[in-house]
């Protein structure tokens, strides 16, 4: 497959994503389908193609990938793990490769091989250009092959956007859509598979970049809207009906106002704002937007009985609605009924001469008819007189007009309500003045007066106050400048414009001449007719300028994965990059990208210039940036030391480019070539680790992109810890306990109570206490054990030196210490006879022995005093000893 975006590294790129980690042990499972997959046949477009292959495998495989061309060459060599799945590799030659596969399992580095042989043959001529000019509302024409192209017709071709929608199948494509396009081409084998497969993008769009703003996207009737671009730029309105053929043209202007009452009823608009720009003389840039204007169903009032008098309670009206509502409100009557249904009716009675107002509400549009109740028997005394004035011209803008009202005597009690009839309020209420006479500045309107004068409601008047017609101009509200700015304010009429700048500093032009505009601060327009005659008033309007914020850009790389295509975004300090308009360019100064993220077609020197959209153009330096052939493979030398029994542990070391490497992971396969993940050790480049077997380090650059990998295999020390008891006996008298031989070290170190105390292998302690042993194998590892020792000689013997005759509890017994493990009993008479003899071995703790009952031959011996000899031994230790004691024997 062929991209005209430049994928990562003209030579080699990465394949799969940088994937997190979720366990620590993984086990192989079914082994996924392995084999390399990918195109044998490919088409060079503009001089090189890309190829992808995939090798399947599981998540843990290591890969190794070799190109070779036609002469034998190798032009690739590159092994990874899983990123190293799906390679892409530019070929820029026509002619045969090999590509050949090999991967490793675990520590079985041959557990997979394959070859794949590819053609590389010269492709089609794409012409699709990186940017086209979207001109007004006329389509652009975008081709993707040159019909010239060998093998033309035999090529399938496939437009989408960039949501992958498929837009057409020929070698055209007709849009008026601004927008990312994409571009596919392909030939059918025989097999049906796709052979020469070709992708292209290019972007479609104005030459001037701009938003149309809207103040909302539904309005109700009665309501308006609000259209402006987002820059400061005057250009064309135009509106269409989603049911009409043609759009109509609202004029020039900075902004427009729409009212619900200047549209076609109902329904879903179509705004369009065209601006034509001098570098481009003969292409207008366009933008459309859209609103709602929310259809409303309005309700029926009929007055059923008008109240006999000023003051009579007797009056009656009705409500009718015409579809459901969410409610229907009285203010006067303090009524708010909701929800209402299609066809209700509602009717109130016992109510006075009045103007009464029903607010319906619907989808939250608000909509307010007034039903007036006048009495059938009004006052005739006194009757006041109305007499109302239109609006008029002032010096700088148009004066209200006015209404009065004159009884033509003093009121002691009165009050009026002034109502709108086309904003559906009350404008003006109040008490009456006592004089007797009322005046009211009003704008241009239809209104209704309610007068109630001692509590007698008069007669409802109707009246109107005329429009005094304006001179009419368009500025935009609040913009941004840079240094400088040439404000032409929009006109069609032939007006005399007094700009007054912020210094307090004012200036007159006429229509069509530009005021200079450099600083920020609030500017007051006034607007005339030149003509003296002219009817229309003059008119003041005030803005807003903004220096624009100092903002900083620069181009900034994004990998978004290894096997993503080369992306740069505009990274912006000070402003949104919604507020800015951008542009990539090519080292020839031409447009090559305009959107907030860029695809190079390159390597090479690129541009980029950011404006600030919502201002006049700013004298920008563009920000030059190159770019280059990542770095894909970095050397991995490992070196480990052996492990020593104590501490179970050895050191491994890695040396790479800790430049290129932001991190580093570990892995351990043990003996059934399971491998363990090391996240402990994860960004080291020194381990100590306690298990033998074979350790494996894995190097990222700053992207996630793995860049480098090896091996080592840690072997266990052949030497053993010195075979030492927990404690040794010592004897304080004449034994045969033999010395303490540890076995064969290079050094040996006896201490006691911490003290170094020997240093041969050979050695006998002769001291009860701590002792510890610290020896050094050849291999440098160093053993430490401990130890303690008692004194087994002192011995622990208890008897009694007297007994009585016949009493059990009286016997004669031994009892002795642990230390003792065979011990005979003689007892002799005053003359040396041997009358008793017993003898023990295993002997209980704390039990007595040797236990006599006082008889001899059967019968208990005469009373007096015997000789009693315990022999006492531990053939162990080589010790025998002999107690001699005397034993008296009392009936």
């Amino acid at each position: 497959m062929v991209w005209t975006i430049l994928i990562l590294n003209l030579l080699f790129t990465l394949g799969g994503e940088v994937k997190g980690k979720s366990e620590n042990e993984t086990t192989y499972s079914i082994m996924a389908a392995l084999g390399i997959i990918g195109d044998a046949n490919l088409c060079m477009v503009n001089g090189f193609v890309i190829g992808t292959y995939s090798a399947g495998g599981t998540s843990e495989d290591v890969y190794e990938w070799k190109i070779t061309n036609s002469q034998g060459q190798e032009i690739l060599n590159r092994s990874g793990g899983e990123q190293y799945e799906t390679i892409q590799f530019l070929f820029n030659e026509m002619g045969d490769y090999t590509i050949s596969l090999k991967i490793r399992r675990g520590t079985n580095a041959n557990f997979y091989q394959e070859n794949l042989a590819v053609k590389i043959q010269s492709g089609p001529t794409l012409i699709l250009k990186p940017d086209y000019l979207l001109c007004g509302d006329a389509p652009v024409l975008l081709y993707a092959l040159d019909p010239a192209s060998p093998s033309f017709s035999d090529f399938s071709i496939i437009w989408k956007d960039i949501s992958g929608n498929v837009l057409g199948t020929e070698n055209e494509l007709l849009t008026n859509s601004a927008g990312y396009y994409f571009v596919e081409l392909f030939i059918t084998n025989p097999d049906s598979t796709q052979a020469c497969t070709v992708i292209g993008t290019t972007f479609v769009g104005p030459p001037v970049d701009f938003q149309i703003n809207k103040s909302a996207e539904k309005i109700c009737e009665g309501n308006s809207i609000i259209f402006a671009p987002d820059t400061p730029i005057s250009g064309e309105w135009f509106i269409q009906k989603s049911t009409a053929a043609t759009r109509s043209s609202l004029g020039k202007a900075f902004e427009i106002e729409l009212n619900s009452n200047e549209l076609d009823g109902p329904g879903l608009y179509e705004v369009f704002f065209s601006v034509d720009y001098a570098d481009y003389p003969n292409c207008a840039s366009e933008r459309k937007t859209s609103f709602e204007l929310l259809a409303f169903q309005q309700v029926d009032t009929q007055v059923l009985v008008l109240p006999d008098d000023c003051d009579s309670e007797n009056g009656s009206f009705q409500i009718t609605s015409n579809s459901n509502l969410t409610s229907i409100e009285i203010p006067e009557l303090g009524i708010s009924e909701s929800p209402v249904l299609a066809g209700e009716v509602f009717t109130y009675s016992n109510l006075k001469a009045k103007i009464y107002s029903i607010i319906a509400t619907q989808n939250g549009c608000k909509v307010t008819k007034f039903v007036q109740l006048q009495a059938k028997n009004p006052p005739v005394s006194p009757i006041p007189t109305l007499t109302n004035y239109p609006e008029t011209c002032s010096s700088d803008a148009v004066s209200k007009g006015k209404i009065e009202v004159d009884f033509g005597q003093p009121i002691v009690n009165g009050e009026y309500r002034l109502f709108s009839v086309t904003r559906g309020a009350i404008t003006n209420s109040g008490t009456f003045p006592p004089s007797g006479s009322l005046e009211l500045d009003l704008s241009s309107d239809n209104y209704l007066l309610e007068l109630v004068i001692d509590g007698c409601t008069y007669p409802i008047e109707s009246f109107n106050i005329a429009k005094q017609l304006q001179v009419q101009f368009s500025i935009p509200t609040n913009f941004q400048i840079c240094e400088s700015f040439d404000f032409i304010p929009e006109t069609t009429d032939d007006l005399l414009f007094t700009l007054t700048y912020p210094d307090g500093s004012i200036q007159a032009l006429g229509s069509g001449d530009a005021f200079v505009l450099n600083a920020g601060g609030n500017y007051l327009l006034k607007a005339e007719a030149n003509d003296p005659l002219s009817p229309l008033c003059p008119q003041v309007k005030t803005f807003n300028v903004t220096l624009s914020k100092t903002i900083s850009f620069k181009p900034t790389k994004v990998e978004a994965g290894c096997v993503a295509p080369i992306r740069y975004i505009p990274n912006i300090e000070g402003i949104t990059p919604n507020e800015t308009t951008i542009r990539w360019l090519n080292s020839a100064g031409e447009v090559v990208g305009r959107g907030l993220e860029f695809y190079p077609m390159s390597v090479g020197f690129y541009s980029l210039i950011v404006q600030p959209r919502a201002s006049g153009f700013c004298d920008i330096t563009p920000v030059e940036f190159e770019v280059v052939v990542p770095v894909t493979s970095v050397p991995m030398e490992l070196e480990a030391t052996k492990i020593c029994p104590e501490p179970a542990k050895a050191i491994i070391i890695l040396t790479t480019d800790e430049e290129e490497v932001l991190t580093t992971e570990w892995n351990f396969y043990d003996l059934n070539d399971q491998r363990i993940e090391l996240s402990e050790f994860n960004n080291l480049t020194e381990v100590e680790v306690n298990q033998a077997g074979t350790y494996e380090a894995v190097a990222f650059n700053k992207f996630g992109c793995e860049i480098g990998r090896n091996l080592i295999s840690v072997e266990e020390s052949n030497s053993v810890t010195p075979d030492l008891n927990k404690s040794y006996p010592i004897c304080s008298k004449k034994n045969s306990i033999p010395p303490i031989d540890p076995g064969e070290y290079e050094k040996y170190e006896w201490f006691f109570e911490e003290e170094l105390i020997y240093t041969q292998r050979i050695y006998s302690p002769d001291q009860v206490g701590d002792y510890k042993l610290v020896v050094t194998t050849v291999d440098g590892c160093e053993f430490e054990e401990t130890f303690i020792t008692d004194d087994v000689c002192d011995y622990q013997v208890v008897y009694p030196n007297a007994m009585i005759l016949g009493d059990p509890e009286r016997n004669f017994g031994v009892v002795m210490n642990e230390d003792i493990t065979e011990a005979e009993l003689y007892i002799s008479n005053r003359q040396g006879e041997l009358i008793h003899h017993a003898s023990i071995i295993d002997i209980p703790l704390e039990v007595p022995v040797l236990t006599w009952d006082g008889k001899a031959h059967g019968k208990y011996v005469p009373t007096g005093t015997y000789v009693v000899v315990i022999v006492l031994r531990n053939p162990l230790f080589g010790v025998e000893e002999k107690e001699i004691v005397s034993l008296l024997v009392l009936d």
